[in-house]
């Protein structure tokens, strides 16, 4: 048997007083009990208890022993049952890595619900514009655009990937909107940077794909200063309906050929919470994707 519960025998003999009790305590045999007792001392070649016909009691190294291992088995003790409860439970902190757009626009405003309900975490959340991240280096979580294809991750799908081109009324009061992909060529095109590769705009036609290589005033690789210089004016922006709900809705942007499907290149994915796969993921990660979700679909147009 292991040397753990060779102490905690001990510990319970000294307590009652008795190997019997002891033992049937732990649901052992008395013979069992004091073999395990005897074991215990051989081991560590010092008597830790006299014993009589009539009672039992711990030696002066016995006392000692007594003294250091009750605090060290509390301590143990109470360390795997807040482990435990980091399973069964939301506890703990839970790290959070997202991409930034999405974090500002929807996971910060759904925190203080998501702490009314499990005020036991505590989030430590980064923010990020790198579209590859993963749930490594002591990351509970990732909030990206796609899924990765490593099948050591789950994915959980948070918002949908459509695009809506849009424009503010200032702007297309100076130029109409577009009636189709070959008029970007006369409107100033808010593209997202992707290295020194031109923007690109991609509409998926009845005819097959097509690829429109658009240029502007601005090029970014932040969803944000797009949607702030679409906001102001600028020009025309390709973005995430998740980014731009609320501006459709207001008003303060105008959505234009809403009938064609159409993304920026390489940014047509949906937006997915990604954690390792477990067969026990903390209750924390399970709870707080969940909240997410729950969130979201009370968001119109996420």
């Amino acid at each position: 048997m292991d040397r753990l519960s060779d102490l905690r025998l001990f510990l319970r003999v000294v307590d009652t007083g008795s190997i019997t009790g002891a033992g049937r305590s732990l649901g052992m045999s008395s013979t069992a009990a004091s073999k395990r007792l005897q074991d215990l001392e051989a081991g560590l070649r010092v008597r830790l208890l006299d014993r009589t016909t009539r009672s039992v009691s711990a030696t002066e190294a016995g006392r000692r022993l007594y003294g250091q291992v009750s605090v060290l088995l509390d301590d143990l003790d109470s360390a795997l049952r807040q482990a435990g409860e980091l399973q069964s439970r939301p506890t703990g902190v839970l790290r959070v890595t997202a991409r930034r757009s999405f974090g500002m626009l929807h996971v910060l405003p759904a925190l203080p619900s998501f702490r009314a309900a499990c005020p036991e975490v505590d989030i430590d959340l980064t923010l990020t514009e790198t579209v590859e991240i993963a749930p490594t280096g002591g990351i509970d979580l990732v909030i990206r655009l796609g899924a990765p294809v490593e099948k050591s991750v789950v994915a959980h799908r948070l918002a949908s990937g459509e695009r809506a081109m849009c424009a503010s009324p200032a702007y297309f009061d100076r130029a109409p909107p577009p009636s189709g992909p070959d008029d970007l060529v006369r409107h100033a095109c808010l593209g997202y940077r992707r290295a020194f590769e031109p923007s690109v705009w991609v509409f998926d036609t009845p005819v097959g794909r097509r690829e429109i290589a658009v240029s502007g005033p601005l090029r970014s690789n932040s969803g944000e200063a797009l949607r702030e210089a679409a906001l102001g004016g600028l020009g025309l922006a390709l973005l995430p309906t998740w980014m731009v709900a609320g501006d459709l809705r207001a008003g303060t942007l105008v959505r234009c050929l809403g009938g064609v499907v159409c993304y920026p290149e390489g940014y047509r994915e949906e937006i997915n919470a990604v954690h390792a796969r477990s067969p026990l993921v903390p209750a924390k990660i399970t709870a707080f994707v969940a909240h997410l979700q729950a969130y979201l679909a009370a968001s119109h147009g996420v």
